[in-house]
């Protein structure tokens, strides 16, 4: 997978990551899917995780322009690159910040909806509806606005539309290789 750039670029590797997830999810044992410690995350843990940080992103950039660039003003730099992204995401790691400093998405805040009874496959639901939504919204916006409007990440502060994208890409696959360790696959 190389460093996307383009618009296309973006959407191709997050439908990519999407479909890679679930497919891991889906041919994983009960045992694999919620085998954790207390001090390390399921596959089920890591799965929420992702939907928690996603479902937030697809909603922002679903908002119209006007919203956006009224809540954070417009960008005024250059957006970086997804090499540059991941970099100051990694440097934020290696200070010690982590998912659990913000309780918004750590898994045990994830709530099912009353009667669900078949908690992964409600999720694999739920992460291939948002991630559809994400690159719903990504689509809309010119690679101009892309450069232009930006949102806040808690850990990273101001990101482009495009930053944002890439660092989800980063998250996701970060995460998706962990899915993968904790379900022993």
């Amino acid at each position: 997978m190389s460093d996307p750039q383009t618009q296309h670029e973006i959407v191709e590797q997050l439908a990519n990551i999407q479909e890679a997830v679930s497919k891991d999810i889906t041919r994983m044992s009960d045992t694999q899917f919620c085998n954790g410690t207390t001090d390390a995350w399921s596959a089920s843990d890591y799965l929420k995780h992702l939907l928690l940080s996603v479902k937030p992103v697809a909603k922002a950039m679903g908002f119209p322009a006007e919203v956006l660039e009224k809540q954070f003003d417009l960008s005024g730099r250059a957006s970086r690159t997804y090499a540059e992204v991941v970099k100051a995401y990694q440097k934020r790691l290696d200070e010690g910040i982590r998912a659990e400093d913000f309780d918004k998405v750590v898994p045990v805040f994830y709530r099912f909806p009353e009667g669900i009874t078949d908690e992964r496959a409600y999720l694999v639901q739920s992460w291939n509806e948002s991630n559809q939504r994400l690159i719903a919204a990504a689509l809309k916006w010119s690679e101009a606005e892309l450069d232009s409007l930006q949102m806040p990440h808690p850990a990273v502060g101001m990101l482009t539309l495009r930053e944002m994208l890439f660092f989800t890409i980063f998250h996701n696959t970060l995460h998706w290789h962990n899915i993968q360790h904790a379900g022993g696959l």
